[in-house]
């Protein structure tokens, strides 16, 4: 299912383009020094996704943006499979298969697996779904321990949501660190490398030995983040405003249930309108899984994640509109944490017939929105990337017109950082996947795209562009 849908995605992102935040990377990725990869890109430290792209850059440059759509969709195919088997754990394989189909087609998220330069926050998924999926045991190992701490760090370094799937991972081993004393002994033995919950057979849970795990795994990332926010974060982050204000607390009231809502609608092919049906879903669930206790601690410890995204995002991003909330890459991630909430109320249902089929019709339901949502973004934005080759075909060919401003943005509302200058010498120096174009090659392109970017970009405006049209 993963490699199918990678196929035809991959395929149906043929037409997609450099876009908007990715041309920063574009511009500066070959002059990066090794301090600059800390820098963080608004407020997310961005470590790993600049490397992914710098070494992109450094085999392709800007030839194809199929080798950056097709990382991007690993990823995507990646974060399905981890998911699948993290439900697969405890709900079972249908479950599991079912959320890993959701993900897959998640119509409502697409920003995450559509635009290569999300390849971030989907580093963030990537690296906390295995920190979940190695520490999500009643005896998690010394070497998953370790294994679980190193993913956390590289999901911090990924993006901001590495701080989510941190702190869901310790709310998981504090739940966890909680077992009765003969709990230790029912799960398999350990490999060779030893076990912490074995070692504590015997303490009481609110004894600090207890906690042993939870201190082993977010020593690492919590010294790491301690290490890179005073260095970095805090001078460099571009942070819309600041977080410690009862204003922006204040905000929080609408912005918190109308991200968890859009985020279980969005499981649905929703879109985030319908967020106070899906809020009302999340805190059904929600209460569910906090009453079956501890061994419902993944979903709880998933849930705090899902409450701690949009409480931190919201924090920052309130003040321009709860639908900020309801964003496609804010419900890709919230679909992450959400659905293991789902599978583990479905887990203990009587399994008759008549179950299976509402539970499977629903599942592909489900699919089928997302597939149809999907279609309309991916259709939505080969139109939109026509328009924009169009112009940047069009400031190509005039590349040598004396009446043209170097410092003039070419596409100020899909491309606010890209100037004349940036893609004359970016092009030239990494290549592109468009043509050159002779005049007639040009009359056949969008004429309202090129006499936009003309009326943008020399000096003059539309008329200078009319007349070098005419010409």
């Amino acid at each position: 299912m993963c490699i199918v849908t990678f196929g035809v995605l991959l395929y149906s992102l043929r037409g997609l383009d450099f876009y908007y935040d990715e041309w920063d990377f574009v511009d500066k990725a070959e002059g990066w020094r090794f301090s600059d990869y800390f820098v963080p890109h608004q407020e997310h430290w961005s470590t790993v996704p600049m490397v992914i792209y710098r070494v992109l850059i450094g085999l392709n440059g800007m030839h194809s943006y199929l080798p950056f759509s097709a990382t991007l969709l690993a990823l995507h195919c990646a974060n399905a499979f981890l998911l699948f088997s993290i439900i697969r754990r405890r709900s079972g394989d249908a479950l599991g298969i079912a959320a890993a189909a959701v993900l897959l087609m998640l119509g409502r998220g697409s920003d995450d697996f559509i635009w290569a330069f999300q390849i971030g926050f989907s580093c963030s998924v990537f690296f906390g779904l295995i920190a979940v999926l190695l520490v999500d045991a009643e005896r998690p190992t010394r070497r998953a321990l370790a294994g679980g701490s190193a993913a956390l760090v590289l999901s911090l370094a990924s993006s901001g949501e590495g701080l989510f799937f941190t702190g869901a991972v310790a709310v998981l081993l504090v739940l966890r660190s909680g077992a009765a004393d003969g709990d230790a002994d029912r799960d398999g033995a350990a490999d060779g490398a030893g076990d912490v919950a074995g070692d504590l057979a015997g303490t009481p849970w609110w004894r600090p030995a207890r906690f042993r795990a939870a201190a082993t795994v977010l020593a690492a990332p919590v010294v790491a983040y301690g290490i890179w926010y005073p260095l970095y974060g805090a001078s460099h982050a571009d942070i819309a405003r600041s977080p410690l204000s009862l204003k922006a607390a204040s905000g929080l009231l609408s912005f918190v249930p109308t991200g968890l809502g859009a985020g279980m609608a969005g499981l649905a092919g929703a879109d985030w309108q319908k967020r106070w049906i899906g809020f009302a879903v999340f805190v059904l669930l929600f209460a569910l899984a906090c009453r079956r206790g501890r061994p419902a601690a993944l979903a709880i410890a998933l849930g705090v994640g899902a409450i701690a995204q949009f409480s931190m995002t919201g924090l920052v991003r309130a003040q321009f509109g709860i639908q900020i909330a309801g964003a496609s890459r804010y419900v890709y991630i919230a679909a992450v944490f959400l659905l293991p909430i789902v599978a583990e109320a479905l887990r203990d249902i009587p399994w008759q017939a008549w179950w299976r089929v509402a539970v499977a019709g629903a599942a592909v339901v489900a699919c089928w929105a997302g597939i149809l949502s999907l279609s309309t973004t991916i259709e939505g934005r080969d139109q939109q990337f026509a328009r924009q080759k169009a112009m940047l075909q069009t400031v190509w060919y005039d590349r040598n017109d004396p009446r043209l401003d170097p410092k003039a943005i070419i596409d100020p509302a899909d491309a606010p950082t890209l100037t004349v200058g940036l893609y004359i010498r970016t092009r030239t120096e990494l290549g592109s996947p468009l043509p050159d174009l002779d005049a007639k090659g040009l009359a056949a392109l969008n004429a309202d795209a090129v006499a936009e970017a003309r009326k943008n970009v020399l000096r003059g405006g539309a008329q200078s562009g009319s007349e070098a049209l005419a010409r």
